[in-house]
């Protein structure tokens, strides 16, 4: 018996192979990028503005701690979102972990207030143990936390719905370590001079960099741009036009 040719099923088979060929192709394209950013720029150890990925659940390689967090849509583009439920001390760790090597943390961070209620959130470096940035509004202060303890602050007057920046670096100094942070609206210039300057006697920090955020408003916190460094190595210098 012979069966009659059907163009129909045939075009489906081969878009289905273009399909596939465009999507291998593309996979290909991310992984020659990715290989030539960390040519370009060695000391880059984690960088991500969200834009590529898809709205739902965060990338499997993100260690959450607590909260809910979720890659969602918002300003024309995509961010992290921490839920505002359930209220807890949320975190989560990202990149390869730090072994008594130096680094820096950056990330851009919107929040509101409600009423008189004021979220909190920050940045850390080397994990559980290591030390956290965090912006307490509630305080008006900007704090350099260590196992849940303050151990300096600077008076800092936060604005509810701007997107604000947040910048801790841990450097090795000698015997010691150099601790110092940043934060300053998006509206506004970073500030030549840290806010927070601390001298740590740590003999080793290991771990992971974090974002983390206490919805203390019943509001969702965002972070987006969020990148991670080595110190030891410089950024690369921008190309001239």
């Amino acid at each position: 018996m012979k069966f009659p040719f059907r163009p129909f099923t045939a075009t489906i088979v081969i878009l289905s192979h273009a399909v596939a060929a465009s999507c291998l192709a593309a996979d290909e394209k991310k992984k020659e990028e990715t290989a030539a950013d960390a040519v370009t720029d060695p000391g880059l150890v984690f960088q991500a503005s969200f834009e590529d990925q898809e709205p739902g659940d965060v990338p499997s390689s993100y260690f959450v701690l607590d909260g809910e967090w979720s890659v969602v849509e918002m300003d024309g583009g995509k961010a992290m979102k921490l839920s505002e439920t359930p209220l807890v001390e949320a975190q989560v760790q990202i990149g390869d972990s730090f072994k008594e090597n130096g680094g820096m943390i950056k990330a851009r961070i919107k929040a509101e207030k409600k009423r008189r209620s004021f979220p909190r959130f920050g940045i850390g470096m080397h994990g559980m143990s290591g030390y956290r940035l965090r912006l307490f509004p509630a305080q008006g202060r900007l704090e350099l936390v260590k196992s849940e303890e303050v151990v300096q602050s600077f008076d800092l007057e936060w604005t509810a719905g701007e997107w604000w920046f947040l910048e801790l670096t841990v450097k090795p100094a000698g015997d010691a370590w150099t601790v110092s942070g940043r934060a300053w609206p998006e509206s506004g210039a970073r500030p030549g001079e840290a806010q927070i300057e601390y001298i740590s006697t740590e003999t080793k920090f290991s771990g992971k960099a974090s974002v983390t955020g206490t919805a203390y408003a019943g509001l969702p916190i965002y972070f987006d741009d969020i990148e991670v460094r080595k110190t030891e190595l410089a950024p690369p210098a921008a190309k001239s036009e």
